[in-house]
């Protein structure tokens, strides 16, 4: 016979383990691409921790910056010209916003919150003007950028739907 006991515990068990996949499953629903948005966010061991879109904020920005970082990297190792140095701006503009963001995840009011929004969107549009450049040049963009570039937006656009349900 079971015991009450075990049948709590697993029930509890059961519920946690439902709630992590349903905060991953709801920030990744409305991500771009959004099963690598959940290979991302699962990849971290802290957010199976995380309750709360709050909880992930911290995991997703150290990420999205780490992403970021790549994508420059990236543009980096291609040579130099003009796109490249338009990318090289805008991506470190990129970081310059994400690194805006550490202040504002612990916001509770309004407005650092729409600033948090701001940042966040921002360094999405930045990154992407990177591959929009390639585009306009009428040069192909690296396989190296388009793939850094790549992870790099659904990384942010994790951290901008957390902060949409801030």
């Amino acid at each position: 016979m079971v015991s009450k006991s075990f049948i709590l515990v697993s029930l509890a068990l059961v519920l946690l383990c439902g709630c992590l996949a349903d905060l991953v499953d709801d920030i990744c629903s409305a991500n771009i691409i959004p099963s690598l948005c959940n290979q991302v966010l699962r990849s971290d061991p802290r957010s199976q921790r995380a309750k709360t879109p709050r909880d992930l904020g911290p995991i997703a920005l150290n990420m999205a910056l780490e992403g970021t970082k790549a994508t420059l990297k990236a543009v980096q190792s291609v040579g130099k010209g003009p796109i490249v140095d338009t990318c090289i701006e805008v991506i470190e503009d990129a970081i310059d916003n994400l690194n805006g963001c550490r202040p504002l995840l612990d916001a509770t009011d309004r407005s650092k919150i729409s600033d948090l929004q701001t940042h966040t969107s921002t360094a999405l549009s930045d990154v992407s003007t990177c591959d929009d450049s390639y585009d306009e040049g009428g040069v192909n963009e690296p396989p190296q950028i388009s793939q850094a570039s790549k992870r790099a937006q659904v990384i942010i656009d994790i951290l901008i739907n957390i902060a949409n349900r801030l």
